[in-house]
């Protein structure tokens, strides 16, 4: 038994991998306004990805000091990462929302639970010192639901697969994940070849492999379609990102400050 345990141990520690990176976020309009950092934790078929955003500078001040957290935990089968639980968590200044996705992959069914807390002030009549006294009160919120309709990817898992997106035979790919599709805008994303590639590869810097366009349908139709550039690294993770003249804004940059994979 002990030489089993131990056998079981030096395999786990062989299949696992851990990848570490930072993106920093500019606008031509506002400068540095926020980074992003994600981990990928792999231990045989196991695996967790996890994205943290957060706004800083004038950016924080007027989204109230967001912070975004995703989080996908699954199996990885026959190279597919495909999960089991996702969660999603936005907190604000006085506001806190998670949603978790849990995933029955066999029979094809979603079931969200989402929990809300928010900050509000509240005022009554303290009758001993005879005056109006305010204070602040969380005000909690819970639902489940089971989701009409199934959708087997998340926006972490659908972002690992992508890697394969260039070297399948078809280059054009529908992107169906929970936290990027709804029934209202669709997403879908094409592998650049030829020209077109050596084109766009002038708007990143050195080591970017593979160039995919982003392709994002407005919830308003009266709206612009958002279109982006995304360049990947030859080790299948994102190195750049790129969005193109938003408003008055200007760019979306992301760039790649730190990355690092460890076995």
């Amino acid at each position: 038994m002990r030489f089993l345990l131990i056998l079981f141990f030096l395999t786990s520690s062989i299949f696992a991998r851990e990848v570490s990176t930072r993106y920093d976020v500019h606008v031509t309009m506002f400068g540095h306004v926020g980074y992003a950092d994600f981990t990928l934790r792999e231990n045989g078929d196991k695996y967790e990805a996890k994205l943290v955003a957060k706004t800083i500078n004038i950016a924080a001040t007027l989204l109230k000091n967001r912070v975004e957290t995703f989080t996908s935990r699954g199996k990885i089968i026959n190279g597919v990462y495909t999960p089991s639980v996702f969660i999603k968590t936005k907190d604000t200044t006085k506001r806190k929302r998670i949603q978790t996705y849990s995933f029955n992959q066999e029979n094809k069914e979603v079931m969200l639970v989402e929990e809300k807390t928010k900050t509000v002030n509240k005022t009554r009549f303290d009758a001993k010192r005879f005056k109006f006294v305010t204070r602040e009160v969380e005000e909690k919120s819970r639902k489940e639901e089971v989701l009409e309709t199934f959708i087997g990817n998340d926006t972490l898992s659908a972002y690992l697969n992508s890697k394969h997106g260039c070297s399948l035979k078809e280059k054009n790919h529908t992107l169906f994940a929970i936290g990027a599709h709804n029934d209202k805008n669709n997403v879908s994303y094409r592998c650049l070849e030829g020209k077109t590639k050596e084109t766009m590869l002038l708007n990143f810097s050195n080591g970017v492999q593979d160039v995919y366009n982003l392709h994002v349908e407005p919830l308003d139709k009266d709206d612009t379609v958002v279109d982006a550039l995304i360049g990947y690294d030859s080790d299948g993770f994102l190195k750049e990102g790129l969005l193109d003249e938003i408003f008055w804004i200007g760019k979306i940059v992301a760039v790649r400050v730190n990355h690092q994979i460890s076995n």
